[in-house]
């Protein structure tokens, strides 16, 4: 699940674990104040949430700053995009320094501070990496990998306090039984983190019989493919005239890995996402890979208006004329923009309603690469 689709909108499925790591996380951060500071609770919380729609504020304007061309472009971007995960790393930082800043103005012992700030992160983290290791398709073993040592952090650090508040500050034989047990706890977290590591890493032998099929049977399935618009389907084959005039098919780029897009000039997501179409385009065009974007000309006000639209944006990919409507009926694009992910085979990948940015296609695009190996 790299996509997640909600009616006309398109979401990353990595932003709606991480939101729900948030959440659980700030669960987490409200129970754990409750029992260790209970009489600034409602502060830290009240300050960590304000820390966390600055962040997610930032994150949404960062895309000035990442990607200035493509705002200057197309200002819509900022309504539908974000600046990905550069704009995330930015705006961790700067409302981490807030949360720091406003906490000692708020007059929170700086050791407090931190511990709060340390539980919600590592908490986050962890929660997140697993999420991503159940239900993402791709970075499996990073993903489990980076979760156990999140986890295994915070359990060093919960067991370390622990200790620590039974320590007799004058007894230097209880300070190096507790650095003992430290280094034990250290120790057995990280076999059990390498156990299980090594066994979700290693290919059964199921999988390694399975993992390279024939020739031969390659064909076949092939052959057997229904023709369709749905995922796992073959793409019906069809013929259009470019811009300029040149009668293509879709089967003349059989071979190549093909993002068909359906759009309109009048569409605002349709210009929202052609700067990030054609700067994923400039990067991957010599990856074995073809954007094709079919004008849904019969949907136009005015057909006059295309050969502007494609200047403004400098689109230097191929784009075709639905004149007669077919191809927008065929590849059902009631809502627009609308692509299509299908493979060197001609087989549907997967369908993205709603406006993509730079970010989204790449991931795609190598997990369509990935599932073809």
């Amino acid at each position: 699940m790299t996509v997640f689709q909600i009616g006309s909108i398109s979401i990353m499925a990595k932003w709606l674990l991480l939101g729900l790591a948030v959440l659980i996380g700030l669960l987490v951060i409200q129970l754990w104040l409750r029992k260790t500071y209970a009489d600034i609770q409602k502060k830290l919380l009240e300050l960590l949430i304000n820390s966390l729609i600055l962040g997610f504020i930032i994150l949404k304007g960062s895309l000035i700053i990442f990607e200035p061309t493509i705002v200057i472009n197309s200002p819509l971007s900022l309504l539908y995009f974000t600046g990905g995960t550069p704009g995330l790393v930015f705006a961790i930082v700067i409302s981490s320094f807030y949360f720091l800043f406003k906490a000692r103005k708020v007059t929170i012992a700086q050791a407090v501070i931190l511990k709060t700030g340390a539980v919600f992160f590592i908490t986050v983290f962890s929660l997140y990496h697993g999420l991503a290791f159940l239900f993402l398709e791709s970075n499996h073993k990073l993903h489990l990998q980076l979760s156990l040592a999140a986890f295994s952090v915070g359990l060093i650090l919960f067991l370390l306090q622990k200790m620590s508040l039974s320590l007799d500050k004058d007894s230097v034989k209880r300070e190096s039984v507790m650095i003992k047990n430290s280094l034990i706890i250290i120790v057995f977290v990280g076999l059990i983190s390498w156990v299980i590591y090594g066994q979700i890493s290693s290919p059964s032998e199921k999988e390694k019989s399975t993992s390279t099929p024939s020739a031969s049977s390659q064909k076949s399935n092939q052959k057997s493919v229904e023709i369709g618009v749905e995922e796992g389907k073959k793409a019906p084959n069809f013929q259009l005239r470019t811009l300029g005039g040149k009668a293509v098919q879709l089967s003349d780029y059989q071979g190549k890995v093909v993002i068909l897009n359906l759009w309109a000039s009048w569409c605002p997501p349709c210009k929202a996402e052609m700067p990030h179409m054609q700067k994923f385009y400039q990067e991957h065009k010599n990856n074995n890979v073809e954007i094709l974007a079919v004008n849904l000309t019969t949907a136009e006000k005015n057909s006059d208006g295309i050969r502007p639209f494609v200047k403004k944006y400098g689109l230097t990919f191929p784009i075709l004329l639905d004149e007669q409507g077919e191809i927008g009926n065929t590849y059902q694009a009631f809502t627009i923009p609308t692509s299509y992910f299908i493979d060197k085979n001609g087989i549907i990948f997967k369908k993205i309603v709603g406006p993509m940015d730079q970010e989204m296609m790449t991931e795609l695009f190598q997990s369509l690469e990935k599932s073809s190996e």
